[in-house]
């Protein structure tokens, strides 16, 4: 049958055809902000890092019809427990496009260049870019892996760092290692200190272990080697007797004493497998001194993942943000391109905002990183960025759910369609990153914590003086001086509230990490502004700084504010 063609079905089908042409942009070249980011913390190695940065950003674009297809519901990863013969093999089995996205993602080097100290803000990049597809089945196994190589180089020994690291450092997804990290049981979630698996030292071999017990909530459950947590025989109660393990999934060949129950059905990142395992006698190596099991376990392994996801956050924010501004560049209503209009410009505009003031907090932790490992940073360093790792996951998977479900709104109906944009995935994406690694509640509790036994918020805000004090010096003016008052408040709420009873605490806590939040990426932002003008680039930050302002420190009515919609008409408008 003959299809008719009308004038404004064509029309309407070659805006999307547009729309479409302008979101296959290399992902590096369509994002300014994040070039001059990357500069910047990179600074020397900047120039050999941008052909690796550029190959990423390629892959990550090239791969985003294989995501669709693994996300679809009879693509999801599969359990098969046996072999033909009926052997116990406990195999996780994916669709051949999985696989054709790990090898973008490990060929990248983005775990590779761990091997070296002083490579968080590389790897970091490589990541970001890769997040642009959301979790994409091999976000979290990155983040995992990562966490691993790092426990292994910071507590592991010199037998167990040649064994593992050089398979967990592989470029060559074919013969990579990656890790997992099982930690959560069905009667613990966040209390840690409830968990039950026990490890069983194995007579005659010093090191040696037997774990027997249930995991509740394991994902990359398909993992080459897993990182446990389990508690040695006559350890006392509580996260002081938790030890940490390694647990190969296989010995010769055979599953090494785990069974998968099941995998379970998830919101989002469906085609990254999540399981409940059952150890029995799983034969283990610790790593690391006992003792220090949970202490290695939150510093190292949750702190990896916790930057991971923040990168995560961002990789969606920009994936949510490019979908949005090319769809109201190209999309028509009432005889006028969308994005001309003040109220979807509005919605663009906060997601770019909420970006780049993500991309700047989370790229600042990473330099930091940089600085400790490298030995140019103090202890004081290490204990802030031990509260902004936490703030910062908390923050910026808020910011990512927020910004996808905007994105949505600008693409109306067709943004709920799956296959017409990744906008659906990237929401359930979203929603699941802001559990991960530590609920909300979770994480504001550990800071306040942390604020009173350990006095940690000194150090904190401790740097951010050191940064103020930067801003006064590299960019005098109002935006210098609003960080100035803005320190001054966060510091006499947390005074106030840490004199306060422990009820109080619990109440206001969150409200008081929320401004706190605020003050880290107000500096954040008005420091990569310092930077740009020093340098001579310009990606329009300036705009979004003052958007930042308007909207969030110093709110205005927008009925009173003439200048707030063309503001963001303008931050809306640029790449």
């Amino acid at each position: 049958m003959e299809q008719r063609t009308i004038p404004g079905q064509e029309r309407g089908r070659e805006d999307l055809t547009a729309w479409r042409a302008v979101l296959a942009r290399d992902p590096l070249d369509a994002d300014p902000f994040f070039r001059a980011l990357a500069r910047r913390h990179l600074g020397a190695a900047w120039a050999a890092a941008e052909p690796r940065l550029r190959a990423a950003a390629a892959a990550a674009r090239d791969v985003d019809p294989d995501v669709f297809e693994t996300n679809r519901d009879e693509h999801l990863p599969v359990l098969r427990r046996h072999d033909a013969l009926g052997h116990d093999r406990e195999d996780v089995v994916f669709h051949p496009a999985h696989h054709r996205i790990g090898r973008a993602f490990w060929s990248s080097g983005a775990l590779a260049v761990l091997g070296e100290p002083g490579r968080e803000t590389l790897s970091g990049a490589l990541v970001y870019l890769l997040d642009r597809n959301g979790e994409a089945g091999h976000a979290c196994p990155v983040a995992c892996t990562a966490g691993a190589i790092k426990l292994l180089q910071r507590a592991g020994t010199p037998e167990q760092r040649a064994r593992w690291l050089p398979a967990l450092l592989e470029t060559d997804y074919d013969r990579r290692l990656h890790a997992a990290q099982f930690v959560t049981e069905v009667q613990g979630g966040s209390d840690v200190g409830l968990n039950a698996c026990v490890a069983e030292p194995v007579a005659g071999e010093a090191g040696r272990w037997r774990i027997t017990g249930e995991k509740w909530f394991c994902s990359v459950a398909d993992a080459g080697l897993f990182v446990v947590s389990a508690r040695p025989a006559g350890a006392p109660d509580g996260t002081r007797g938790l030890g940490l393990f390694l647990v190969p999934r296989l010995l010769d060949g055979r599953p090494n004493g785990f069974r998968l129950r099941r995998l379970k059905l998830k919101i989002g990142t469906r085609s990254m497998p999540t399981g409940e395992i059952e150890f029995d006698g799983a034969l283990a190596e610790a790593i690391g001194p006992l003792e220090h099991g949970f202490r290695n376990l939150v510093g190292v392994v949750l702190d990896t993942s916790r930057v991971h996801n923040a990168l995560a956050a961002c990789g969606i924010l920009r994936r949510a943000f490019e979908e949005a501004q090319a769809y109201g560049l190209h999309r028509e209503a009432f005889d006028r391109r969308i994005g001309g209009y003040p109220a979807v410009a509005e919605r663009v505009a906060r997601i770019k905002i909420a970006l780049q003031a993500a991309l700047a907090t989370t790229f600042r932790i990473l330099e930091w990183t940089d600085r400790i490992e490298t030995g140019g940073a103090g202890k004081d360093l290490v204990a802030a960025r031990r509260i902004a790792v936490m703030i910062n996951k908390y923050w910026t998977a808020l910011a990512c759910t927020r910004g996808v479900r905007d994105a949505i709104e600008v693409l109306g109906g067709n943004g709920t369609i799956e296959d017409f944009s990744p906008l659906p995935r990237l929401y359930r994406d979203a929603i699941v990153i802001e559990s991960w690694e530590g609920t909300h509640n979770t994480l504001i509790a550990q800071v306040w914590r942390d604020f009173a036994t350990r006095g940690l918020h000194e150090p904190w805000l401790a740097a951010a003086e050191a940064e103020v004090a930067g801003l006064e010096r590299d960019l005098p003016g109002e935006s210098a001086a609003r960080a100035r008052t803005l320190l001054a408040e966060v510091r006499d709420r947390v005074s106030r509230l840490l004199a306060s009873t422990p009820a109080r605490m619990e109440a206001a806590g969150r409200h008081v990490v929320d401004r706190m939040c605020q003050l880290a990426e107000w500096v954040a932002l008005c420091g990569e502004l310092a930077w740009e003008r020093r340098e001579g680039v310009e990606t329009g930050l300036a705009d979004v700084v003052e958007a930042y302002r308007r909207l969030h420190l110093d709110p205005v009515d927008p009925q009173d504010d003439e200048a707030l919609a063309p503001l963001l008409l303008r931050v809306a408008a640029a790449t």
